[in-house]
């Protein structure tokens, strides 16, 4: 606030808290070690106005995941559940997964402070998919996202299930899932659905279909006719 953004005593600042709590507030005192904020208006964070969405992603090589979860911070999604696969290439430590799972909150905080996304998603530690696959998840839609499913396309999956209801899908990592994965989701209740004939990488596909879901739950507004 001080250094970029240049701000100084007396200016007012919208400050918000890991609950999505939003604090409006004066600059009360500013030195180079800290700033000093006086709150005048505390408004505790709206229920969810759009679907709860889950993120079920496993990890995939380099960088990516820190991009998957950036933009699914920035698009709403209310959890994002890391998760080793079978053909998942990265693996850590017990020290690592710690650290990776504090990186990746750090990226959704910020990803809140320049979208506005309220509340932040949380990042759970690090699963294996039989866990996650055998998770209840009493009263979501359960997808498992499959290049291989021709059938039952995503689309039609949405269509079939307009109530809007909260929902959680699962992105496999880039040699996707194999069919012993796919049994097991769908002997839990997941619904194997594809993408037709596109063929994305994993940051992709995430990405995607948390778009899709937000339009079609009206996060994105309305247009006046």
């Amino acid at each position: 606030m001080g250094t970029v953004l240049r701000l100084d005593v007396n200016d007012m600042v919208t400050l918000f808290d890991q609950d999505g709590t939003t604090y409006q507030g004066i600059i009360a005192k500013k030195n180079s070690a800290c700033i000093h904020v006086r709150i005048k208006e505390k408004t505790p964070c709206a229920p969810h106005e759009v679907t709860p969405i889950v993120l079920g992603q496993s990890i995939p090589k380099g960088k990516k995941m820190d991009l998957i979860v950036q933009k699914a911070a920035e698009l709403g999604a209310a959890e994002i559940i890391p998760f080793y696969s079978m053909r998942s290439i990265p693996r850590f430590n017990a020290k690592k997964e710690e650290e990776k799972k504090g990186h990746w909150q750090k990226i959704c905080v910020e990803a809140g402070k320049q979208s506005g996304r309220l509340p932040i998603p949380t990042v759970e530690p690090i699963q294996n998919f039989n866990q996650l696959a055998k998770r209840s998840f009493n009263g979501f839609l359960k997808l498992i996202l499959w290049e291989e499913e021709k059938e039952r396309q995503f689309r039609t999956v949405l269509k079939q299930n307009s109530s809007r209801g909260p929902i959680v899908f699962l992105v496999g990592p880039e040699g996707g899932f194999t069919k012993q994965e796919v049994a097991l989701a769908l002997q839990n209740g997941f619904i194997a659905t594809g993408l037709g004939k596109a063929i994305l990488r994993t940051e992709t596909v995430s990405i995607t279909i948390l778009s899709i879901l937000q339009f079609e739950a009206g996060a994105f507004g309305s247009i006046d006719k």
